[in-house]
């Protein structure tokens, strides 16, 4: 069993009470979410959270979007998604990816080419039997940008995501991957009020364009400096941030599935998930 094809929610986990991961995933479970997925930021550990989800669930899927490979060995990441899976009815998506030298150097780590990190981590990971009986099984996909990472996946593991790529990157993504998986990892502004999500979409991606791993990534999907610079151009803005009412929203996702897109996350923004409201959104979009 693996990745539902109904689309995925994120969690924040960060800015959740521990009790209210579980109540989190119990709704997103009700409201039909295919998969519910799990950052590494600054906080909580994404594996702890996984387990505090699939332990309120029982049909729910529940992956990290997206764990970092230098926060831990191959072995322990290895050793930590086969106990979830075992331990979870194969309920568990691990999603890998290597963050950049920004986040990774307070963390004491040398940041290295990414193909070579890549290579290594996996070599270890796949050569690595868990020291435990088991019958795990689990999905494994990898944040890729480029053509290189997207080979990898689509040679190595069962996919990739994409994030904060325009649309045309979707159909190259997809010739790239083959019959793998391509999950789309998507801001979603829940504003039908242009200016105004326009203005919010900029704040969410405002610690992305100060990195230049986006900025080859965007340079080679044919957009100049000026376009992400400076908040970024509304055209900009508009290629990598979905924003309106459901409906434009629905149509985006389309677009999004038609082009290739197998699985999108929602990343919700501007959507009150304390009310029964905003799950009502969410169902309409899975």
């Amino acid at each position: 069993m693996g990745l539902s094809m109904a689309n995925g929610l994120l969690c924040f986990a960060d800015t959740l009470p521990a009790g209210a991961i579980a109540d989190y995933a119990q709704r997103a479970e009700q409201a039909g979410v295919g998969t519910l997925w799990f950052p590494e930021l600054t906080g909580r550990d994404p594996f702890a959270a996984c387990a505090i989800a699939l332990a309120a669930t029982s049909t729910l899927r529940v992956g990290t979007a997206i764990a970092n490979m230098y926060a831990r060995d191959a072995m322990a990441t290895k050793a930590s998604a086969y106990t979830l899976a075992d331990g979870y009815q194969n309920r568990f998506e691990l999603g890998l990816g290597l963050s950049n030298p920004v986040g990774n150097t307070p963390r004491g780590h040398e940041w290295l080419p990414p193909m070579t990190k890549t290579r290594d981590f996996f070599t270890r990971y796949h050569n690595f039997e868990p020291g435990f009986p088991n019958h795990a099984r689990v999905p494994h996909y990898l944040a890729a940008h480029g053509p290189k990472l997207m080979a990898y996946a689509a040679q190595h593991l069962d996919g990739a995501f994409s994030y904060l790529q325009p649309l045309s990157y979707t159909r190259e993504a997809r010739a790239l991957l083959g019959n793998k998986q391509l999950l789309l990892m998507q801001p979603t502004v829940f504003d039908a009020d242009r200016a105004r999500a326009l203005d919010t979409s900029r704040k969410v991606i405002s610690i992305y364009t100060t990195l230049e791993n986006y900025h080859r990534a965007w340079r080679e999907r044919g957009f100049a400096d000026e376009e992400f610079s400076n908040g970024g151009s509304d055209k900009f803005v508009d290629a990598i941030v979905v924003w309106g009412d459901t409906a434009q929203i629905r149509e985006r996702f389309q677009a999004q599935q038609d082009a290739g897109v197998d699985h999108i996350i929602i990343i919700p923004v501007g959507l009150d998930l304390n009310r029964q409201a905003g799950w009502d959104k969410i169902t309409t979009l899975v």
